[in-house]
């Protein structure tokens, strides 16, 4: 895929790299809070001179970084006591 035209006309395709808004849809938040990760530099991005984009593979890592596993029930249990 070379362009983000062509992204566009294939159905279900990724372009390579997404604007601000196109990050908050993928990852299902605001645009301000991807400007706000940017700002804190928590998620990895491309400036594009006074552009902001993202890679897919950038924003797949960043919600790995959140995910957060679950307890084994048996050891929280014994824990509380």
């Amino acid at each position: 895929m070379d362009t983000y035209r062509e992204a566009e006309e294939t159905p279900g395709a990724v372009p390579q790299t997404l604007d601000v808004s196109q990050a908050a849809y993928y990852l299902g938040i605001t645009d301000r809070f991807v400007r706000k990760l940017v700002e804190q530099r928590r998620i990895a991005f491309l400036k594009v001179g006074r552009l902001i984009r993202f890679r897919a593979d950038d924003l797949d890592a960043y919600l790995d970084s959140c995910r957060v596993e679950a307890l084994d029930p048996v050891a929280f249990r014994r824990r509380l006591h």
